[in-house]
């Protein structure tokens, strides 16, 4: 609900709560036996309203009777496939964007690079389709490949291992 749905409701916007997205741990379920409704909200912690909200986007069950029954394994499959379909693949070359909510492609090749440790790399950059800043990891070992895909503006960090000199930052008055 957000906070214009909250006001026009009545409700305090302050106390809207946005909802998670959940994945359920699918071998709590055992394949073999019905399951009604209130029996896969118990089991996940969860609304009834959820899992009927599941069933309109394509959980099968026998309609026959009430209560609804929904198999085991039918139950599995669905949770499967909805947990299994919201990752994302990205390329070497691509980022996930987290507003378009799409694998996209730097802007104009452009990249900074920190280093956080002796293994890892922060490469960071903007979405080549909203401007929003991007940035995956990736192991240091990759930095020759990841300068031929890229154009490095910036190499930057030095991670205090690795330092000769010891940090000066103190809380000491010295």
């Amino acid at each position: 609900m957000s906070a214009a749905d909250a006001i026009s409701r009545g409700h305090d916007p302050g106390l809207v709560v946005a909802r998670r997205k959940r994945t359920h741990n699918v071998r709590r379920i055992k394949a073999t036996w019905p399951y009604t409704v209130q029996e896969i909200a118990e089991l996940f912690h969860i609304h009834k309203n959820a899992v009927l909200r599941w069933l309109k986007d394509g959980l099968q069950a026998n309609k026959d009777q009430r209560p609804f029954l929904i198999r085991g394994e039918e139950l599995i499959r669905f949770l499967n496939a909805r947990q299994t379909g919201k990752g994302c693949r990205c390329s070497p070359t691509e980022f996930y964007c987290f507003k378009c909510r799409a694998a996209r492609e730097a802007y104009l090749g452009i990249v900074d690079i920190s280093i956080e440790s002796p293994t890892r790399l922060r490469i960071k950059s903007l979405c080549e389709e909203c401007s929003t800043p991007i940035n995956k990891i990736q192991n240091a070992r990759d930095l020759p490949k990841i300068q031929n895909r890229f154009h490095v503006q910036q190499l930057t960090g030095e991670h205090i291992m690795d330092r000769t000199q010891a940090s000066l930052n103190s809380d000491l008055g010295m």
